[in-house]
């Protein structure tokens, strides 16, 4: 049996099916505004959006994400602690580059560390955000840590091979 449509009915699928997507479009899209409303700018943020807009990785449809992150040139004391650790905010721009001037240390537990790594900021390299197909300038915060181990050798002794150090550098 062959089924015809005749145009009436075919235009009333038509609009049926545009009517549901259409619904189905602006619903989302309605749950996407709400939960970017709830993620809107801080007072503390207002530092960063005199660069221009400014948006949270939470406000944007693609988030900014490391490609190069280079390490710092950080030499631990080792009568110290031996885990380093800092989290770091800053705005990564439309071009993928953090924006130095924005950096700051929200944690750590060694300021030397900390220093360390914004002076590194410059040579990171991002994937920029985007929202609604356009590039945007994201707050980022990043969490970077090291651990050292003190390897004790007597005088004279050649150092150990790394095979015979037994303890593994602790975990931050």
């Amino acid at each position: 049996m062959v089924t015809r449509f005749t145009p009436m009915l075919l235009r009333a699928a038509v609009v049926a099916t545009m009517t549901t997507i259409v619904g189905a479009c602006a619903s989302s899209g309605a749950k996407t505004t709400a939960h970017r409303a709830a993620c809107g700018l801080s007072d503390a943020d207002a530092v960063f959006a005199v660069g221009g807009p400014v948006y949270h990785d939470c406000a944007v449809d693609r988030a900014a994400h490391v490609t190069a992150n280079v390490q710092s040139d950080y030499r631990p004391t080792p009568s110290r602690t031996t885990c380093y650790s800092a989290d770091v905010e800053f705005v990564v721009d439309t071009a993928g580059k953090p924006e130095t001037r924005t950096a700051r240390v929200i944690r750590t537990n060694d300021q030397q560390f900390a220093e360390s790594l914004l002076a590194s900021l410059a040579r990171w390299k991002y994937d920029p955000a985007s929202r609604d197909g356009r590039l945007v300038r994201q707050i980022v915060v990043t969490h970077q840590a090291i651990s050292a181990t003190v390897v004790r050798v007597p005088a004279g002794a050649p150092p150990p091979s790394t095979s015979s150090v037994s303890q593994r550098p602790p975990s931050c």
